[in-house]
């Protein structure tokens, strides 16, 4: 079995940041009096930042040959806004907070998927976006294993309030440790001239600030001008109409996605009184299934293709999202690690199908803009998703946006697969 490169393992730590904090935002949002409409604004913010930092960090990449100034740049900038998360006590501070840390962070996850395409031969994309991801899966149950150890021990020790915020500093050194460890070991594609440490973040913020005055009020204007976004929608663009039926089936996905699990938190602490310990144990619960589950999507999409096993994640999320609605009618708690074990395996599968689909329906010297606008496409559904999803569970109760999401993938499920041309 060839050998991990030793660049996948600063992603890895990141991502122990990365998921420690994706549950301590709500959760400490949760402790600061929010409901979960509140939870679901939260978590549409950093989305709807994602659209936009998607697009602005993939127009970037494609601009430049270099990746590391994205990487460090990223790095850094987590580990400086993770840490501000011990000074905020109200709600309304931690939503410029959660678009700060997303754009920054978008710098880094936009061009990680570009450097395994540069440093890989095409027919070996699967394989390594799948060691890639499973790595980072890693990285990421360690992050939640790290949140439900904190908060088990530590917030008996000095209270809720400090042990969650805490928690964010232990996330911001986490973060300062990748970034240190990025700086001896991410590579530059090749044919990219590799600059110094202080080259290399001097031209992320030169880069940063020069594109942002220059382009990037245009650029935005320009994405949400309506003739671009009927030209769109209607595939007339560079990418073609079948990526963009792509991108449709994606949209709704990640709406249904956000729809059940932006208000899960809160469907946890508040309906079924679950400490946050169990909280992060059960999010656990779905990462260490990823992990392992992306080797065998990997083998699943060489045998049968790309859309068959994407049709497998979305009717198995289907019926994990019925289930959810049942545990909140009254069905078994003892149901729920299951079901997140299911998601687990069922993201696996959706996430490197739909990654290595719009990796090769996307032009070549697109591909930075075309990835993207897959980020920017899964924000934006995740915008609705969280946002809907959050008043939903409000109005009507935690079944409504469960069973909204399980019927809006139904719905989605024929638009993912069809298939305009055959996959090289």
């Amino acid at each position: 079995m060839r050998r991990v490169p030793s660049w996948y393992l600063p992603f890895a730590v990141i991502n122990v940041a990365l998921g420690t904090f994706s549950q301590l935002l709500p959760l400490y949002a949760y402790f600061l009096g929010a409901k979960a409409a509140e939870v679901g604004l939260l978590s549409a913010v950093g989305s709807a930042t994602t659209i936009v930092a998607s697009l602005f960090w993939g127009r970037l990449a494609d601009m430049s040959p270099r990746r590391r100034p994205f990487v460090l740049f990223g790095f850094f900038g987590l580990a400086v806004g993770y840490a501000l998360i011990a000074a905020l006590t109200s709600v309304g501070a931690l939503f410029p907070l959660n678009a700060g840390v997303t754009f920054v962070w978008m710098s880094a996850g936009t061009v990680s998927t570009l450097l395994v395409l540069a440093a890989f031969s095409r027919h070996e994309w699967e394989r390594e976006l799948s060691r890639f991801n499973a790595l980072s899966g890693v990285g990421w149950t360690i992050g939640l294993f790290l949140g439900a150890i904190w908060t088990t021990f530590l917030v008996r020790a000095v209270g809720e309030g400090w042990g969650l915020r805490s928690l964010g500093l232990v996330a911001a050194l986490t973060a300062l440790i990748a970034a240190f460890m990025g700086l001896r070991t991410v590579p530059e594609p090749p044919g990219a001239v590799r600059g110094s440490v202080v080259q290399d973040l001097t031209s992320a913020m030169g880069n940063f600030v020069a594109e942002l005055r220059r382009y990037g009020p245009v650029h935005i204007l320009g994405a949400l001008n309506p003739v671009q976004l009927l030209r769109f929608f209607q595939g007339r663009t560079a990418f073609g109409p079948e990526m963009v039926l792509c991108y449709y089936g994606e949209f709704l996905s990640f709406v249904a996605f956000s729809l059940v699990f932006a208000p899960f938190p809160v469907f946890l602490r508040q309906s079924l009184r679950w400490p946050n310990e169990l909280v992060f144990s059960l999010y656990m619960a779905h990462h260490v299934v990823s992990v392992f589950a992306y080797r065998y999507a990997r083998k699943t999409i060489e045998r049968f293709g790309h859309r068959p096993a994407l049709a497998l994640a979305i009717i198995i999320r289907i019926g994990i999202f019925v289930g959810f609605a049942a545990v909140g009618r009254g069905g078994p708690t003892s149901l729920l690690p299951v079901f997140f074990a299911l998601a687990g395996l069922s993201w696996s599968f959706f996430q490197l199908s739909t990654t290595a689909l719009v990796s090769r329906l996307s032009p070549l010297e697109l591909r930075g803009q075309a990835l993207g606008l897959y980020n920017a496409t899964s924000g934006l559904g995740n915008v609705v998703g969280a946002i809907v999803g959050g008043y939903l569970a409000d109005g009507f109760g935690f079944a409504a946006p469960f069973l909204s999401g399980a019927a809006l993938l139904l719905i989605t499920l024929p638009i993912l697969l069809i298939e305009g041309r055959p996959m090289d």
